[in-house]
């Protein structure tokens, strides 16, 4: 029984892969352009909410938004 089990292991320890061969697939290339598509989502989401805080604080005057852009004065 012995005999049986450590036969299979040393057949199976030297099927490994070899380093010198094993590359990235296109796995790994979906999985960083999912990533990369995510982080520009979440940019464009926090561009969107920190526009909106302008509207929480209307008592105080403001010259630029929060960027730094100037702000257009609406006309009377």
């Amino acid at each position: 029984m012995y005999e049986f089990a450590a036969f299979a292991l040393e057949t199976t320890t030297e099927r490994g892969l070899d380093p010198n061969i094993v590359k990235p697939g296109w796995t790994a290339l979906i999985i960083f352009g999912l990533m990369v598509v995510a982080v520009i989502l979440l940019c464009r989401s926090f561009v969107k909410q920190a526009r909106r805080t302008e509207l929480t604080w209307p008592e105080e005057e403001r010259t630029t938004d929060v960027f730094g852009a100037p702000i257009d004065k609406p006309r009377d």
